[in-house]
């Protein structure tokens, strides 16, 4: 495995975990749409205040990279709330793992 293959492997690795713990954290709290579209604003809002690279003559290609990362990561917990929400009392057993 070359280190390019090694790198993408544990960033794969990583953005599921957190799309895991982002959707476990908002299945707990009392209002998980509110608590997702929150979670998402205040990572763009960081990115756009602390681009990566700032210096660099990519930096707006990253940028912009980086903010459809953010929204890639949570619109599938966007789905997963969507779906618990739509139960009566808006969590199931499987939530409270």
């Amino acid at each position: 495995m070359t280190e390019t293959d090694d790198l993408s492997a544990r960033l794969v690795a990583l953005e599921t975990m957190l799309r895991h713990l982002v959707t476990h954290l908002a299945l707990r709290s009392d209002n998980p749409p509110s608590w997702v579209a929150t979670r998402r604003m205040l990572a763009l809002h960081e990115v756009q205040m602390r681009p990566p690279r700032s210096g660099h003559p990519q930096a707006r290609t990253n940028l912009a990279g980086l903010k459809q990362v953010i929204n890639g990561i949570f619109d599938p917990v966007d789905d997963v709330v969507g779906a618990y929400g739509a139960r009566p009392g808006g969590k199931s057993s499987g939530a409270t793992r």
